[in-house]
């Protein structure tokens, strides 16, 4: 039995000590489900399975400026990927006002809310929270949802000066902050950076899904006044639910179904789809033979608008490439178990999650050689510049002219993935929250 284990079991025994913010999925709306959120909701889940008499949770509310306690967690895991198509776009006019429209709205609804707080704060039920901890191990407050927006950083700076609370906040990417051009608007970069500024000069621990995040961590930190707390790695889970049963998407025609690579994520300026697309056109054009069809899994996001119009306007591609705006679980299943390969040519990323599905499916990935996606890669997809177009080029074609390559590759990642569960992630968690747990139990309030 390793230490590891020991230490699991004996929270068996502990008096509870660790809160975590749910925040994020407190205040989910139906259609909202993203990678946080999922994220958010596995540990819930894996979490309270590993160490359930140890844990409480609870949620940021904003009419009492506090933390309430939440006695059953929210679950989300019936809920869409996404929400419905819209039936029709606005143009004109309408697409000018509506945004003027949407913030004169955020205005009056900000002023009801601010005329009414007094009031309702006074007929809120709510208690604050409780003091955890006992046994030698100090009360811990886990973030792990939006924190850049759904965490009030004074109320937290408070609770760690005034209870002795210790902070640890999971950090999926640091990329607005070091890569702000990837983002619409100054407002979400300064908001992020405030995030920022909260972590290293607040947080007791961070905790980062990847070395390159940490090092991103690290430099930022370096360069505003070093930081206050530490930083560890807990690799997330990787785990699939497989769906009961995989469904064929209606728009994936016969003949596209028959032969088709893809490429899944949200279709932003960072994550490189105008390489995928050029290549496409550029592979069509010349009439390659055996070309598959490219299928894009994602829905639009910043940078996205003049991209999806070229695909959706182009006659040379109008047969080679396929815009799947919406997949669920089931169709998504489908796409990964019948696709040739996939590509995955962005410029940064946190971890790489749709490299880790694809080995996860038995898929063999071409993608980028960026921040931290060798090790999403985990040395069973080949990597490489996402600026070197006829590196792209000349790896399709040769999996294209090879198909013996891709069952070797396919052999290979059957034989040597192993990806980490959540239930393994929530393990190397729990110890690293306990260790920072342990060294709260006999700290004083600063």
């Amino acid at each position: 039995m390793t230490d590891s284990t020991l230490d699991h079991t004996a929270d068996r025994h502990d008096q509870p000590w660790l809160w975590m913010d749910v925040s994020t999925s407190a205040r989910a709306r139906s259609g909202q489900m993203n990678g946080t959120l999922r994220v958010e909701q596995s540990y819930i889940r894996a979490l309270s399975a590993e160490m359930a008499p140890a844990l409480r949770f609870c949620r940021y509310d904003p009419l009492r400026s506090d933390y309430v306690a939440v006695a059953t967690p929210p679950d989300l895991s019936g809920k869409p990927v996404a929400g419905r198509a819209k039936s029709k776009q606005a143009s004109g006019i309408a697409a000018v006002l509506r945004p003027i429209g949407k913030s004169v709205e955020r205005t009056i609804k900000t002023a009801v809310r601010g005329a009414t707080a007094s009031l309702l704060r006074k007929t809120s039920q709510a208690e604050p929270l409780p003091k955890l901890g006992g046994d030698g191990l100090g009360e811990v407050l886990f973030l792990a949802g939006e924190n850049w927006s759904r965490v009030d950083f004074a109320t937290v700076a408070r609770m760690r000066r005034e209870r002795g609370t210790k902070v640890a906040a999971l950090c999926q990417d640091f990329i607005p902050a070091v890569a702000p051009q990837f983002f619409a608007g100054g407002d979400f970069v300064t908001k992020f950076d405030a995030y920022a500024q909260f972590l290293i000069k607040e947080a007791d621990l961070i905790v980062s899904i990847s070395e390159a995040t940490k090092r991103d961590i690290l430099g930022y930190a370096q360069r505003h006044g070093g930081m206050r707390g530490a930083v560890e790695i807990v690799h997330l889970g990787a785990d699939i639910p497989a769906p009961q049963t995989a469904r064929r998407p209606e728009a994936l025609t016969d003949t596209q179904a028959a032969r088709f690579v893809i490429s899944v994520s949200t279709i932003q300026s960072r994550k490189n789809f105008d390489l995928l697309y050029h290549l496409w056109h550029r592979l069509t054009e010349q009439n390659t033979p055996d070309l598959p069809t490219l299928v894009i899994v994602g829905q639009p996001g910043f940078g996205s608008s003049d991209l999806l119009w070229q695909i959706a306007n182009d006659p040379v591609t109008a047969r080679s490439i396929l815009h799947l705006p919406r997949a669920g679980d089931d169709e998504l299943a489908w796409l990964y178990q019948h696709c040739l390969f996939t590509l995955y040519p962005s410029f940064y990323e946190g971890w790489g999650l749709p490299v880790s599905e694809s080995l996860a499916f038995g898929k063999y990935c071409l993608a980028s050689d960026a921040s931290s996606l060798p090790e999403a890669g985990a040395g069973l997809a080949r990597h490489l510049d996402p600026l070197d177009f006829p590196a792209w080029r000349a790896a399709v074609l040769d999996l294209i002219a090879a198909p013996e390559q891709l069952a070797r590759h396919e052999a290979a990642i059957r034989a040597g993935y192993r990806p980490v569960t959540w239930a393994q992630s929530a393990t190397r968690l729990a110890d690293v929250l306990r260790g920072l747990a342990a060294t709260g139990a006999t700290a004083h309030p600063r």
